[in-house]
Parts: C-alpha cells; structure tokens; sequence
C-alpha cells in the first residue's frame, strides 16, 4: 500500500505524560513500585538507568521525581495524541503501546511540503515537552522501522529504500526462532534479505518472512485501522502532584487544548464553549469559558483560560484537569480567507472573548432591534451569545448616536441655522402600552455640518433626538 506514510515512535510516553518540566530529573515505576520503568534523559545524565531499583536511584538522585504507573490510563494517552495529531492529518491509525500512523501524502499541499510538516511536527512536540522518533515511508511498516531505527524523513522512494537497506534484522520485530536462523546464515542487515530471491528466502525461512518483505516493499496491502475521533471532546490529565497556583495550571492545560485543536480540525469545527473542570480531593471546581464566535486555535483557547485563571482562587489543590467541549460551530472558511495565511490575533470575536473571559459573561451584551417603530424603544441589549431577535431594522436612515433624552431645539433654529435635508417621517404608535407618540422626523444639517436627527411634535415643538456619524 505505497503512498506516504508517518510513524510517530513515543518512547517515553507514560512518563512525559505526567512529568512536569523536562529539565527536572523524573522517573517512572513499574507497577509493583519497586523498579524503575522509564527515566527521562535529566535522570539518565545522573545515572538512574530502567530497571534500576528505586533505593539506587534515590541515592543517585535525591530530588528524583517518582511517578507510578497507570497502566489503565495508557491507551487513552495514546488516543489523546490522535486526537492532537489530527491537525497534520485526518487519517491516523493507533500503533499501541507508544506509537502512531499518520498518512501525509494528501497533506503535503497543505503544508507546502514535507519539510515545514516536519518543522511544525518538531515544534509542535517541543512545545509539548514530549520526546519522539519519527520516520516517513512508502509503506506503513516502513515508516515504522525506520522510527524505530532513530529517524528518517525524505519523500523519495528510493531513498527510504537505501535507509532501510541499513535496517539491523532485530528491529524487524521477527520471532526468536527466525531471528536465530537469520543470525546463523550471517544476515544482520535488512538490504542482505532484499538482495536475496524471494523463493529462495521462502524455501529456507519460510513463508513468514516473505509475507513481512512483501508488506514491507507494498506489493501486498498493507491497510490500516483508522482512528475515528469521538463526536464531542473530552479530555482527562492527572497531575504530577498538588497544584496550589492557578496560573500553574497552564502548562499541563496546553497538552489537553492541543489535543482539542486536533480534534476540532479532524471535525472541521469551533468550539463555543469549554468546560474546564479543576479534580480535587473531594470535589471538582467547575469553569465555564466561551468564544463570541468560536475558535479552534488551542493557543488562542489557552490565552482565554489565562485570563480566567488570573481571577481565580483554588479552593483546594488540583490534582488532575478535565477538559469538555459540546458546543460547536462548523468551520466557515471565508473570502478573505482565500488568501490570508491566519486571522489577526485581535479580532473582534478574540477581542469580545477576552473581555468577557476577563468581566465576567454579564458583563458585556450586543444591541438587537425589537419589533416597535418608536426609535427609544426599537432597541434592546441582549446577551452575546445566543440566537438573534426575528425583527428586523428599518430600512431607513437611522443615526449611530441616539440621545437618551431628546433635547428641546429654540424656537427659530430650524429652518434658519439649522438645513433640513431630508423627512418628514412620520413616526405613530405606542397607543397599546400607554406612552403615545405622533412625530414628524427629519435630518437637519447644522452650520458646522454636523447632521442630526431631530423631530417636531404635533405641538410644533423641535426636538434633537440623535447625531449620525
């Protein structure tokens, strides 16, 4: 099955996972607690090896930050990287325990080749603070064994084949007993079983062999099983140990916003609204962040939940984060996003989003018109989010400023200093409520040239009622 394909090789997943800096020597427990599982390169440069035991590793490293194993939360991590990986494609394939699958042939248009996928790739994963080997191929399982083997990336055909040609046979992932035979014959190099004949190989190692070679090189289909992201995001991280801070919680909350963008780009979305929920010893706190228009950016949700996070005082310490998002938009790709590689940071939706992370959800509203001809009363605030009123505004001209009284205009003005251009409109109602009115509106412009909107009532009184801009 030729195309292009990536493999993303974790080798220290279950620890990254939980770890905080990388630069803080940490280490991960087998499941009895007794030995070392993984350590990261802080605790490697001081020593602490796998399968250490944790006294030696204690007397080696005082201050080694011990994790235990969660054996059970593994595949999810797994599929929490799926989903952060869905925005470099929309086809991955879960590889347990620690790796992933991702075609890239559909996807190097989009990047504009394979080296800035890589570099955003490579980005992406410093950022993260998580450590992998990746490797492109022709074939899934050519992608795999050269991640395997420490890396490659290249688009060519022939050059996968000359890496893999350097292949040792013992990361082919053979049986024993064929990997013994191999050794017997002297073939220690993968290029040593392509120079050979097929039938031959199948006459002397069996048919297993060949079937490995022929996936390997794609004459036969070598399909994957492709992860199929869930219909609404949720998300779940454990902590290293106690959170006291909020602004603390930043760091471990940009992997699960990560993970999010992933998703919401696999689904073609934004997200509304997210809930942020704090797990504590015997209780959750609950946070409740929305976007005017929605958003798919994890950085641009993560700038909200700082804002947030700044105003809030933890009732006890945090030991993990749930992350929820049930609220979407379809992603709308506009005209003016034809050609414009990314939107202003400070775009009006971001902008409302800030204040309203920052204010509080009451704090701000939107104008929308009522369905009454009275110009005081055509209006009403109206909360940002939700849907818009059925009325619609008047096709005529309506000032930007309208005045919250109207102002008494001296006899003699109008008609003199002040120009009627335009009107009357006669404006009759209010009889059902009580607060009748019956006014005849013009725009008049003054020796300034400023334009107002002013009426006279059936009294022959002038009023200014507003300034158009």
């Amino acid at each position: 099955m030729k195309g292009l394909w990536l493999y993303l090789h974790f080798p220290l997943l279950p620890l990254e996972i939980q770890a905080g800096e990388r630069a803080l020597p940490a280490a991960l427990l087998d499941e009895r607690g007794a030995r070392v599982r993984l350590c990261n390169p802080a605790a490697q440069a001081q020593g602490v090896r796998p399968r250490m035991a944790v006294a030696t590793a204690l007397s080696l490293v005082p201050a080694l930050q011990l994790l235990a194993s969660r054996p059970l939360q593994e595949p999810r991590q797994l599929e929490g990287l799926a989903l952060w990986s869905g925005r470099f494609s929309a086809r991955v394939s879960l590889q347990p325990p620690q790796g992933l699958l991702l075609e890239i042939a559909s996807m190097l248009h989009y990047f504009k080749g394979l080296e800035p996928l890589r570099q955003e790739l490579q980005a992406q994963l410093e950022q993260l603070q998580l450590s992998a080997c990746y490797a492109t191929g022709h074939t899934p399982l050519a992608a795999r064994l050269l991640a395997l083997d420490g890396g490659f990336c290249a688009r060519e055909e022939s050059c996968h084949r000359t890496r893999l040609e350097q292949v040792p046979t013992e990361r082919l992932g053979l049986d024993e007993r064929l990997q013994s035979r191999l050794r017997g014959l002297g073939l220690h190099r993968l290029g040593q079983l392509l120079a050979l004949p097929a039938t031959e190989l199948a006459h002397r190692l069996g048919p297993e062999l060949t079937a490995f070679l022929d996936r390997l090189s794609g004459r036969v289909p070598d399909p994957p099983r492709y992860f199929e992201p869930p219909e609404v995001f949720h998300g779940e991280l454990p902590l290293p140990h106690e959170i006291e801070w909020a602004q603390a919680l930043l760091f471990p909350l940009r992997r699960l916003l990560a993970q999010l963008e992933g998703f919401l780009r696999a689904r073609h979305r934004r997200a509304l609204r997210l809930q942020l929920g704090l797990l504590q010893a015997d209780r959750s706190q609950q946070l409740s962040i929305g976007h005017a228009a929605g958003e798919q950016s994890g950085e641009a949700w993560l700038e909200l939940c700082r804002l947030r996070l700044e105003r809030l005082r933890l009732e006890q310490p945090v030991l993990g984060l749930r992350l929820d998002a049930t609220e979407f938009r379809d992603l709308e790709r506009g005209r003016e996003d034809l050609f414009s590689a990314a939107p202003a940071e400070d775009s009006p939706a971001q902008l409302l989003s800030r204040l309203q992370t920052r204010l509080g959800n009451e704090a701000l509203c939107r104008l929308e018109p009522c369905a009454d001809y009275r110009p005081e009363r055509s209006w009403r605030r109206a909360p940002l989010q939700g849907r818009l009123s059925s009325a619609r505004a008047l096709p005529c001209a309506r000032p930007g400023w309208l005045l919250e009284t109207p102002q008494p205009l001296p006899a003699g003005l109008v008609g003199n200093a002040i120009e009627l251009q335009q009107g009357p409109e006669r404006i009759v109602g209010g009889w059902w409520d009580q607060l009748p009115v019956r006014r005849d509106y013009y725009i008049g412009c003054w020796p300034d040239g400023r334009r107002g909107w002013l009426y006279r009532e059936a009294d022959g009184g002038w009023y200014l009622h507003g300034w158009f801009g």
